[in-house]
């Protein structure tokens, strides 16, 4: 299982801005993560959506980290439907063996424990 490229280049994305105070152009962080700028450009909108990042137009425009207690589970929650191990995990799913089902319990517990992981894992760690 892969997390989606959206998630992993939002976050190599946001690794890149929090280097510095300053606004950086999409070009620029396009030659040193070797992400494509136009995919930079819809990471950064739907980034700056939830803000997370700003970006500034002009010569001396750019993107700039406005949060960076971001986790990862935050960057999969944005880009998809969260993490679903199993639908058993959801609220709202209805199954007929869910009350005698002998891997629910499991897979709910361990769906529980990998989102924990996951918003341990800060982008303030990095």
């Amino acid at each position: 299982m892969f997390l989606p490229t959206n998630v992993r280049y939002s976050l190599r994305f946001l690794i890149e801005l929090k280097k510095t105070n300053n606004p950086i152009s999409l070009k620029k962080i396009s030659q040193t993560t070797k992400i494509s700028e136009n995919y930079l450009k819809q990471l950064a909108a739907t980034l700056e959506k939830h803000a997370i990042v700003e970006g500034k137009k002009g010569p001396h425009g750019g993107y700039k980290i406005l949060k960076t207690d971001v986790s990862l589970k935050n960057l999969i929650d944005i880009f998809t439907e969260g993490i679903k191990l199993a639908p058993c995990t959801q609220g709202g799913f209805v199954c007929t063996l869910i009350e005698n089902c002998p891997s629910t319990k499991m897979w709910q517990e361990t769906n529980k424990a990998i989102e924990k992981l996951f918003e341990d894992i800060k982008l303030e760690n990095f």
